[in-house]
């Protein structure tokens, strides 16, 4: 009996181990991590934005990538879009990545409609969802410090997206106090 149960877990062990493959985790951004600089313009054609100004010149900055085909994802922008309005006015930045290589038509009405009035870059090549690794998702959040580390790193939505915004960036403001 005993030896079947370890040679289950054993088993176990090396497919959780399969499971668990180091490819995936090292092919995130994980904090700590210099986030990748990025210099893009805005949904609507009225800016260029560059990261490394944004990022230094704010407390923190809130960048979430993400994709119109997820239903669930544009949902969670409503939540982004409130943590925004109150943390805004806190130097705390805010930028929407969005990676969809066509309907930019679409995504300026869904901003509109929505009232998501936080800046909105356009990816057309997806290459900063890529360097961000957050391609393969449809949407990703990461916050980074003044000093371009990433200090929250999210893939995929939570389902309690913005209380986790919120605490993420109390404690910036509260660091930054200090």
């Amino acid at each position: 009996m005993f030896a079947r149960f370890a040679v289950f877990c054993t088993c176990l062990s090396l497919i959780l181990g399969c499971a668990k493959s180091p490819t995936v985790r090292q092919d995130r951004i994980r904090i700590g991590d210099q986030a990748p600089g990025f210099q893009l313009s805005d949904i609507f054609g009225m800016e260029k934005v560059n990261s490394g100004k944004v990022f230094h010149n704010n407390n923190a900055t809130v960048v979430v990538v993400w994709s119109m085909t997820c239903p669930d994802c544009r949902e969670a922008l409503g939540g982004v879009q409130e943590v925004y309005e109150e943390y805004g006015p806190k130097a705390i930045a805010f930028v929407g990545i969005n990676f969809d290589r066509e309907n930019t038509q679409g995504v300026r009405a869904f901003l509109k409609a929505e009232g998501i009035d936080f800046t909105t870059l356009w990816d057309s090549a997806a290459r900063t969802a890529k360097a961000y690794k957050a391609y393969d998702y449809t949407f990703s959040v990461f916050v980074v410090d003044r000093g371009g580390e990433v200090i929250r790193v999210q893939y995929d939505h939570p389902p309690e997206l913005a209380a986790m915004l919120r605490e993420t960036l109390d404690e910036v403001l509260r660091f930054d106090k200090e």
